[in-house]
């Protein structure tokens, strides 16, 4: 799931975006791109890309080979404008007033093996955005696949932060950004929202449901560089390896607490109060 208003500054890389808005096909159908039927040749900077099939590409080889994650699997749907997406929402499930939120809240929201995307969203952003938001998505496809196709009960803010820190591994990867710099971005975007007690408490962030409802309150930039900012701490003091092992319990147990402790060797209260307490530091 990504975000659909704040796509038009690029969190991380602090570039101004310049809108170019589309014109949404006459086509209802949505455009839909597989993964393993692309044929474009990946590149590894950020500038040479400048259509979905060679920014695929080009992303999917960055997380297997750079990342050393999975083999993605996954469909693309680009709905062409917020109505369709939100009808997509509907048939997959979704409640009118849920899809009816979730399309005016996000941009995009994933499943297992598909992306729905509002493409009229997604054209309206330069590419460094679009690319972002696509790693983003590409990586909650992965989630499901190794909760085993389900969504289980892993903690929303730690689905959206590790998503969160493999498009900033994108952004850096191709060279929009620095380490540095992505983090100074973050940290910014974090203080000028109030700073992190202006931040609900990750245990707060559990369930979709209560995702997109502060997303919809909240700062996104400052409120998606969040949960990524947790999830990097994870990443930093327990291995990548450790969080892809967290997802992957929810194939065996929707025990999510218990899930928690056994992938990170302390209680998900513990890790909470410690980062609170240190954030910024």
């Amino acid at each position: 799931m990504h975000r659909s208003r704040a796509l038009t500054r690029m969190l991380s890389v602090g570039l101004a975006a310049a809108a170019a808005v589309a014109c949404a096909s006459a086509n209802p159908r949505p455009t839909v791109l597989t993964i393993s039927e692309i044929r474009a040749r990946p590149v590894v900077r950020g500038e040479w890309i400048d259509n979905y099939n060679t920014a695929l590409a080009s992303i999917v080889a960055m997380m297997t080979n750079e990342l050393k994650l999975p083999d993605v699997r996954a469909s693309l749907y680009f709905h062409r404008d917020r109505n369709a997406f939100r009808a997509a929402l509907e048939v997959d499930g979704y409640t009118p007033e849920a899809a009816r939120i979730t399309a005016d809240t996000l941009g995009a929201v994933s499943g297992y093996r598909r992306v729905l995307i509002n493409e009229d969203e997604l054209e309206r952003v330069p590419w460094p955005a679009r690319i972002a938001l696509l790693a983003h998505e590409l990586t909650h496809t992965l989630q499901y696949e190794w909760s085993g196709g389900t969504r289980g009960t892993s903690d929303q803010w730690l689905r959206e932060g590790f998503a969160e820190w493999v498009e900033v591994q994108a952004l850096i990867r191709f060279g929009f950004t620095t380490p540095a710099r992505a983090r100074a971005a973050i940290a910014d975007r974090i203080r000028d929202a109030g700073g992190v007690r202006a931040f609900p408490r990750l245990s707060q962030m559990v369930t979709f449901p209560d995702w997109v409802l502060l997303a919809g309150r909240l700062p996104q930039e400052a409120f998606y560089g969040f949960a990524g900012t947790a999830t990097e701490r994870l990443i930093e003091r327990h291995g990548l390896e450790k969080v892809i092992e967290y997802f992957q319990l929810f194939a065996l147990s929707d025990d999510r607490l218990d899930n928690f402790r056994r992938a990170f060797g302390q209680d998900f209260t513990e890790f909470e109060a410690a980062f609170m307490e240190t954030f910024g530091r």
